[in-house]
């Protein structure tokens, strides 16, 4: 009897002394391993850039050159919307033929660690300005995109390109080359600032 109770005591008492004897850290350790950290993707970029243009339907201003501006809120890592604005002139000549565009629209992007495109549809309006065109505003469409290189944290380096769709009537007396529907390229290039 004395050795049935000697073995119950030593059962007993052997994982209250492994308790005390093992570090704590060593029971109950996971063996799966950790899931990589999701990183919040930067919902908002701003966009600021110097860009040409041309307005092939007013004579004399088929090169213009002003800056442009954007703002992009994306509502997943592929799809957002972009509100555009431009001012484009050409002062070398005797007029000042100006174009000045406010578009917005859906984008779709295609993103990666250090690039990433962009695809948009943009509408709005474009109006013009020096040339007697009547009327001088005129809805526009924007069809295009760019690529973006990411320099250093929320900086990165922009490059785009669209065809602006838009239609200035100028009277018959004045030497327009076009009266109707016109795509003007606009390309641009400059910094965004994502956050």
């Amino acid at each position: 009897m004395k050795g049935k109770f000697l073995s119950f005591a030593i059962a007993l008492s052997l994982p209250v002394l492994l308790s005390v004897a093992l570090p704590r850290s060593s029971f109950g350790q996971d063996t799966t391993p950790a899931a990589p950290a999701v990183t919040e993707f930067q919902r908002y970029v701003a966009y600021a850039g110097v860009a040409y243009s041309s307005a092939n339907q007013v004579k004399g201003s088929s090169s213009l050159y002003g800056f442009t501006g954007s703002f992009d809120a994306k509502l997943k890592p592929w799809f957002g919307a972009s509100a555009d604005f431009g001012q484009y002139e050409n002062s070398t000549t005797t007029v000042t033929p100006t174009v000045t565009t406010f578009l917005a629209g859906p984008s779709f992007y295609v993103p990666s660690e250090k690039f990433d495109g962009f695809f948009h549809v943009l509408f709005g309006g474009a109006h013009t300005g020096g040339v007697g065109a009547i009327p001088d505003i005129s809805f526009a469409t924007a069809v295009g995109g760019g690529l973006e290189y990411n320099m250093r944290n929320h900086f990165w380096v922009r490059i785009s390109g669209d065809g602006i769709y838009s239609s200035f009537v100028i009277g018959t007396t004045a030497s327009g080359d076009s009266p109707h529907l016109r795509i003007n390229p606009r390309a641009g290039v400059g910094i965004s600032y994502h956050f």
